[in-house]
């Protein structure tokens, strides 16, 4: 890294042989070497002054040119003029996201201190957040501002940034020259440099200390068996056309350009405590299985081709936001098993599949036509907003729906429990078959299974008459595990014994209770219900059709129905027993929020140390108030016998739940909206070994000042302009302006001046709609 740290401003000479005011300096060695390299320079009087400081122009400078930041957007500073050599360096500072100044100030000519040095080297080099115990053997820990603590820590760690003789920090000291090029040399020596990269055979690459990151440019794998660690690629990580088993481990590796992955043929890619700025799915054929672990983060995810994403056991917010494009092969499935905010689907004949977990948004754009969405028992999509027509399949639950303009006769085999929209009336439900359009064809699903289901002329399903379907002996069905699902039994069906002609044959598989067994059974069945594919599956089956019949029947790719089996059910559910009186907890659960891409999340986790004290606690539930049918007093318990005795899936003691706020969604409709001052709120149901009740914990999700702040900036966001308001926004906008008003004044501060003038703006404009 040719860098060149000019002290002073234009009357600079390299430093003469004589002129050693660095001598017996305790950077001596790196200002030597810095001087031989070109890299430094002095002053007229060939002195170096190690110890004067530099001001945060300069610094910022430096720290551009040995990044190699480009240009960056426009951007107004009050207190640095376009016409000042230092603004193209600040807007460069302020693009790449290292600054971010203070009321449009950034200060240029005041020199930096070190815990703001700390602050900018830790962000560029995206260290992990240190704990305050790291400074703990500083003298003066107590004078390092809380707002800097975890950046310092982060760079004391890593070894960039250490303390004076005398075991002091100096966290408001302004930053030398000689400890300015101490800590790029520093730097300089964690990264080994700036570089591309290629790795071409299998092993681990990277740094063996996950303080000290390995950094590449851009950095290109074309071997299996690859595991990269604790690295940092400031451009594109391109995963090229392999050979060989074992795919490709992502271990502490930070992407800030794309991660694109190419090539044919099936590749599983494990990212782990990694993180993502964006990541490109295009494989020329073949299916991909990307796994997130700990505290992996994936921003921003583009699908081209056949993958499944699925989130494993970890604490990190995993895959975000998941574009299905537009060049995705026709008929090509895409399988999730996680907790998801937001999946658009941009590509025609899509197979979209929800194995397991949650989506917060699903969007089906204009031209996405013919989406079939397989939704698996247990599974919740909490809105999805249709503006192309689309099937949805399976037991999974869709809490609301919203459907525009092109999405007029979409079928869901499910209702969802609220449709609004402009063809809200168009729906089809309770039928467990694809809306079928021509041209739909072709295979695409590749191992992963699905595909499209050929051709068809809107939906009707071919079949002969009812007495010609041939019993199909193969089908089984046994009482799954009990620890799965309360109040409700786990079954397990499995196909493996039908025939080779009888599997070459079949497509799908759906089914419908009956209170007797069927010798002419009806496959277009109103209340069908479609498994996502042949292989053992799990759903659960609620308490009435515990001792009933299962009709199953066997489907072409065609929807030809080509046999079934009647199946005698003889299964028993567990149920929970609330004991009289239960207790409530007041302590034990951790629900906390963010605010990301257009998403209100909250994190519900058990303490360990709650679990602990607590070892009779196996399982729990929980549930949200706003996604109760009803709301009642905000101050009131939810119902726990009522909760504790529905239908849950079961989560172990160590799970961490991802869900989501349904304040999210600007659907003002929603009953808890007309509660004044409602506080939505989680209630976690425990439960022992037996499915006993042994208590609960209800609370909201605990907010810092500058999440109660953006929580509010964020529905002010959702509002339309004053020029725009109708008498039909007035629930919205006293909604808003009520939350907006119970704000603490300091977190009033945190909300933008543009926010609060909207909002104010608002309800003076809609009090005067009222007055007519």
């Amino acid at each position: 890294m040719g860098v060149t740290l000019a002290f002073g401003t234009s009357s600079l000479v390299n430093a003469a042989e004589g002129s050693k005011d660095y001598d017996g300096h305790w950077a001596q060695k790196q200002i030597e070497s810095w001087l031989q390299n070109g890299w430094l320079k002095g002053f007229e009087d060939g002195s170096v002054k190690p110890d004067q400081g530099i001001s945060r122009a300069e610094f910022i400078t430096l720290v551009n040119r040995m990044w190699d930041i480009g240009e960056g957007k426009p951007a107004e500073f009050s207190d640095l003029p376009k016409s000042s050599w230092a603004y193209t360096e600040f807007s460069k500072a302020v693009s790449a996201g290292y600054i971010q100044g203070y009321e449009g100030k950034v200060h240029p000519n005041a020199l930096i201190t070190r815990q703001e040095a700390a602050i900018i080297i830790s962000r560029l080099m995206k260290f992990e957040d240190g704990s305050a115990d790291a400074l703990a053997a500083f003298t003066d820990a107590g004078r390092i501002a809380a707002w800097s603590q975890p950046k310092v820590a982060a760079v004391v760690n890593a070894g960039a940034m250490k303390g004076y003789p005398d075991g002091s920090f100096k966290p408001d000291r302004p930053m030398t020259r000689a400890e300015s090029v101490a800590l790029m040399e520093s730097f300089n020596t964690l990264t080994g440099g700036v570089a591309d990269g290629v790795v071409a055979s299998p092993g681990a690459f990277g740094s063996s200390n996950s303080s000290s990151l390995m950094a590449f440019k851009n950095l290109t794998v074309t071997a299996s068996g690859v595991t990269l660690k604790n690295m940092t690629i400031h451009g594109d990580l391109l995963l090229k056309e392999v050979t060989g088993a074992g795919g490709l481990t992502l271990d502490n590796v930070t992407v800030e350009g794309r991660f694109i992955i190419e090539g044919s043929g099936s590749d599983k890619v494990y990212l782990s405590n990694s993180r993502l700025n964006q990541m490109i799915v295009q494989k020329k054929s073949g299916e991909v299985q990307i796994i997130a672990v700990g505290t992996t983060e994936a921003g921003q995810v583009q699908v081209s081709s056949g993958v499944m994403l699925e989130e494993s056991e970890g604490s990190g917010k995993g895959f975000t936001d998941i574009a299905v494009s537009s060049d995705l092969p026709s008929g090509t499935v895409v399988i999730l098993n996680g907790a998801f905010n937001h999946v658009k689907v941009e590509a025609a004949a899509a197979v979209l599949k929800l194995q397991k977990g949650t989506l917060s948004l699903l969007s089906v754009a204009k031209g996405a036509s013919s989406l079939q969405a397989e939704l698996e028992a247990g599974t919740v999509i909490a809105r999805a907003v249709l503006d192309s027509a689309a099937s949805f399949i399976g037991s999974g639950e869709i809490q609301a729906a919203t459907v525009n303009d092109g999405g007029q006769g979409s079928s869901f085999a499910r209702k969802p429990l609220t449709v609004d929209g402009s063809q809200k009336e168009s729906i089809v439900t309770g039928t467990g078959t694809p809306v079928i359009v021509a041209g739909g064809g072709g295979a695409g699903g590749g191992s992963t299974g699905g595909g499209s289901n050929g051709g068809g002329d809107g939906g009707t399903i071919e079949t002969p008459a009812p007495t010609a379907l041939p019993v199909i002996e193969g089908i089984t069905l046994a009482q799954g595990s009990k620890d799965v699902y309360t109040n409700a039994a786990t079954a397990v069906i499995s196909f493996t014994g039908i025939s080779g002609a009888e599997q070459a044959a079949a497509h799908y598989a759906g089914y419908y209770f009956t209170a007797t067994a069927e010798t002419a059974p009806d496959p277009a069945n109103l209340y069908i219900q479609r498994l996502p594919d042949l292989s053992n599956y799990s759903f659960p089956i609620a308490p009435k059709h515990l001792q009933d019949y299962m009709t199953v029947i066997l489907y072409d790719v065609n929807n030809k129905a080509i046999g079934y089996k009647a199946i005698k059910l003889d299964l028993k559910a567990v149920y929970s027993t609330l004991n009289e009186p239960v207790e409530r907890f007041s302590e034990g659960v951790t629900i906390t929020r963010s605010l990301e891409r257009g998403f209100i999340n909250d994190r519900i986790a058990i303490r360990e140390e709650f679990a602990a004290q607590h070892p009779e606690i196996q399982y729990f539930t929980y549930s949200a108030n706003t996604e109760l049918p009803y709301v009642v007093d905000a101050d009131k318990d939810f119902n726990v016998k009522s909760l504790s005795a529905q239908s849950h899936y079961l989560q172990g003691v160590t799970d961490i739940v991802y869900g989501y706020s349904n304040e999210s969604f600007a659907d003002y409709q929603a009953p808890f909206y007309t509660v004044q001052d409602f506080e939505e709120q989680y209630m976690i149901i425990f439960y022992n070994k037996d499915m006993h009740v042994t208590g609960y914990y209800q609370g909201p999700s605990i907010l810092t000042d500058q999440q109660a702040a953006d929580t509010v900036a964020f529905k002010i966001d959702q509002l339309p302009e004053a020029e725009k308001l109708t008498l039909e926004d007035e629930p919205a906008v006293n909604w808003v302006y009520r939350r907006y008003s119970n704000l603490t004044e300091a977190q009033k501060e945190l909300v933008s001046k543009a926010n609060t003038d909207k909002i104010i703006a608002l309800k003076t404009a809609i009090d005067k709609l009222k007055l007519g």
